[in-house]
């Protein structure tokens, strides 16, 4: 999967450490890096979601 430059920064940043968005962030922006498994999502609080990175988005990163 070819990433854009906004895939491909957040990879970067999700390898040094794990994310939980603000509850008024746009989650269909990470759909394809979700349903691609380069990321996990559960959802933390309220409307907030944590993101962590996986080893094929990890692979991907390396890759890029």
């Amino acid at each position: 999967m070819a990433l854009n430059g906004i895939e491909r920064d957040f990879l970067n940043r999700l390898s040094l450490q794990a994310w939980t968005s603000p509850p008024l962030f746009d989650h269909r922006l990470l759909d394809r890096l979700v349903e691609a498994r380069y990321i996990t999502r559960q959802s933390a609080a309220l409307d907030a979601v944590y993101y962590q990175i996986t080893d094929a988005g990890r692979a991907a990163v390396a890759g890029a």
